[in-house]
């Protein structure tokens, strides 16, 4: 009788430290796919981030609108006699919208002449 008792005894404390031994790998195995998950969630996060950054359209103001506001401030301040600031104020605009413009067909020009270039070159060989 006592080994039998011995026996279940020894049965017992056989799977207890297998129940721990278990418990340590469900505790780890658990830590580990925590682990995981918060590594898939916030490379999910950055590139959703990253993707709404870049569907948002910068507003950048280029020259011609510079100038053509310039050119409102201007006349607004003539009509309100201060024809100094109004005067300054336009021929700021005024300038602004010359410089957009020819910047643009000097950079057309450029663009042109180095197309024309690389196909000439192209040609040639």
């Amino acid at each position: 009788m006592n080994s039998e008792r011995q026996k279940r005894e020894q049965e017992i404390e056989r799977l207890m430290q297998g129940a721990s031994l278990t418990r340590e790998a469900e505790v780890a195995f658990q830590e580990e796919l925590r682990k995981t998950a918060s590594a898939i969630f916030e490379e999910e996060t950055r590139r959703i981030q990253k993707s709404e950054r870049v569907e948002r359209p910068k507003r950048s103001i280029s020259p011609a609108t510079t100038g053509l506001w310039l050119l409102v401030l201007g006349v607004a301040g003539v009509v309100f006699s201060m024809p100094r600031l109004g005067g300054v104020l336009l021929a700021c605009g005024i300038a602004a919208i010359v410089w957009e413009t020819v910047l643009k067909s000097s950079n057309k020009k450029r663009r042109d002449l180095r197309s024309f270039r690389t196909s000439s070159g192209d040609d040639s060989s």
